[in-house]
């Protein structure tokens, strides 16, 4: 099966992580790097749908 989207973690600008469950990663990453900046966005093939920084 096509993935439609996917999640893509960017920490500073950098993007870090991307796949299908952003819970787990988030909470791992916003432990591991508790003064960065951490944006969550939703991603199809096309574009960048939505991002959120934290």
């Amino acid at each position: 099966m096509e993935r439609r989207f996917e999640y893509v973690i960017k920490i500073d600008g950098k993007e870090v992580w991307k796949g299908l469950n952003p819970e787990k990663a988030f909470d791992e990453l916003s432990m591991k790097y508790p003064r960065k900046k951490i944006a969550i966005a939703w991603r199809t093939k096309e574009k960048v749908l939505v991002c959120l920084w934290i």
